[in-house]
């Protein structure tokens, strides 16, 4: 049946009407919707010298381990601030406005005013607000600016000392200069800022109670860590969904509580787990699917995990599987990689053995050389013991006795022959 010019008759109260074809009530339709949109008001920049006043409500979010979360906003609605806007005041219509949010709205740095009519914000929500910049006031304990296009973040004052949780996923991070400082952060969430690239773990060697590290989609080749001392609170690792080929557990060796590792979604075809219980002894996941793995490794390698109890999958498999992770059977592209790459692996710290090697090596030939000048004056003194003159004319103490053996001879011999001669003469 052709809907298009099948005209359906239609019965009313009083006569029969013809509806219009279906090619007919699409093109009124559509004028239709137009006109409204014409209609419609179209949201303008706030004006200069104009008064916001938020709404006190009821506000939907998500909280750090993404659960549903209702809390009491003061939420600002439909703000368009163009960039030369100043002297906009908002205001608050109630006392209790430690939690502030902008939704519809647009503006490329957090109105200045804000932190000057509202100075006690504990939690901001500025998500998907065309931002550019982040300031980051000194009372801010939790900052949601995810879906924006920040390049930097602007820490005011004692900021670094307050700020809780910041969430920056989906952004335009290059670097995390300002972010380094940052004690008592606990959670982290760096996610989508593909411009971050190769980041360092030592950067975050300050956040000494953080404990959520997300740094999915930031363009990660590899892992680095240059932490000299641990992150004991750190207890979940997100790095899935990057370019990473190659990974080792000792990597993470410095997170002792370490829970939650996701790789899923990288180009990793090798994953060194033998010293596993040493370097992540707290660990109970380690998302690995959606990778490079050649099928043998991944044997080898899914029951080192499997036997630990460690979850390795979050997704299921519709191809080639091994533990019910994806892999390839085309070994002389997949598992021959690893191969060449373990090699190159195995050189590089075969020189940073030989490296140590030779610092012990030379400490220990600094202690074989004492050891031989010592053992030197031990020979050389007994050997002059054994070697000494027969006579003990060079001994003093012997010479005495010798010489008084000789006095005490001479006075008896005296002593007889005074004897014999009174006994002539009587």
């Amino acid at each position: 049946m052709d809907y298009a010019s099948h005209e359906v008759p239609v019965t009313t109260g009083v006569r029969t009407v013809q509806r219009p074809p279906f090619s007919a009530r699409y093109v009124l339709l559509a004028f239709a919707f137009l006109l409204q949109l014409q209609l419609s008001p179209v949201p303008s920049a706030v004006a200069a010298g104009e008064i916001m006043i938020c709404n006190y409500e009821k506000f939907n979010l998500f909280d750090s381990m993404y659960r549903p979360r209702t809390e009491q906003f003061c939420v600002f609605s439909d703000v368009y601030l163009g960039p030369d806007v100043k002297g906009t005041d908002f205001l608050a219509s109630s006392l209790d406005y430690k939690r502030v949010a902008f939704t519809n709205s647009k503006f490329t740095q957090v109105p200045p005013s804000l932190f000057k009519n509202f100075d006690d914000i504990r939690e901001l929500y500025v998500r998907r607000c065309s931002l550019e910049s982040l300031k980051v006031t000194r009372q801010l304990e939790k900052v949601y600016a995810g879906g924006n296009r920040i390049a930097s973040v602007q820490l005011d004052g004692n900021a670094s000392n307050s700020l809780r949780e910041l969430y920056l996923d989906g952004n335009r991070m290059r670097a995390l200069a300002n972010l380094t400082n940052l004690p008592n952060l606990e959670v982290l969430v760096l996610e989508n800022n593909p411009l971050l690239g190769d980041v360092d773990l030592a950067q975050f060697e300050r956040m000494e109670h953080l404990w959520k590290l997300d740094l999915e989609r930031i363009g990660m080749t590899k892992v680095q860590n240059g932490l000299q001392r641990p992150l004991a609170a750190l207890k979940r690792l997100d790095l899935s969904n990057n370019a990473l080929t190659y990974v080792h557990v000792r990597m993470f060796r410095t997170f002792p509580r370490l829970e939650h590792l996701w790789l899923h979604g990288n180009r990793l075809y090798f994953l060194e787990a033998d010293q596993l219980p040493l370097m992540m002894p707290s660990v109970r996941s380690i998302v690995i699917d959606d990778n490079y793995w050649g099928c043998g490794h991944l044997a080898v390698l899914g029951q080192q995990l499997r036997d630990r109890g460690i979850v390795i999958r979050h997704g299921e498999c519709r191809t080639r599987a091994v533990h019910r992770v994806c892999c390839s059977d085309v070994t002389e592209v997949v598992d021959f990689r690893y191969i060449i790459e373990m090699g190159v692996r195995r050189e590089g710290r075969l020189e940073q053995d030989l490296r140590e090697l030779r610092t012990v090596t030379g400490l220990l030939r600094q202690d074989l050389e004492r050891l031989r000048h010592r053992m030197g004056e031990l020979s050389a003194n007994l050997t002059n013991r054994l070697t000494g003159p027969a006579t003990t004319d060079g001994d003093p103490d012997q010479a005495v006795s010798k010489e008084s053996s000789a006095v005490g001879a001479t006075s008896d011999g005296s002593a007889e022959e005074s004897y014999e001669e009174d006994s002539r003469s009587n």
